[in-house]
């Protein structure tokens, strides 16, 4: 007997972070990055594309960590606005 699951099948954060290595790198510091967003910018990106993906904002945060990329606050920028460095390639 087969059940209809009405869950969606969990999304993989890895083959966006993939899409998004193709144009960036992870940035050495903040005075080689070239761009600057934040978790919640590159989980609404995710989800404009794919508008079903089930992804939380947390699994975005684990994934580009795994990738090697990381947060800093942006020079010059007052008060706490951790963002991703990214260098473009």
């Amino acid at each position: 007997m087969t059940t209809k699951n009405s869950n969606p099948p969990p999304t993989d954060p890895g083959i966006y972070i993939a899409a998004l290595s193709a144009s960036f790198k992870p940035a050495a510091g903040a005075g080689q990055a070239t761009h600057w967003f934040t978790t919640d910018e590159v989980y609404e990106a995710i989800h404009r594309i794919d508008p079903g993906s089930s992804l939380t904002r947390e699994q975005v945060h684990h994934a580009m960590l795994e990738a090697g990329y990381r947060y800093h606050n942006r020079p010059g920028s007052s008060g706490l606005d951790f963002r991703w460095m990214l260098t473009a390639k």
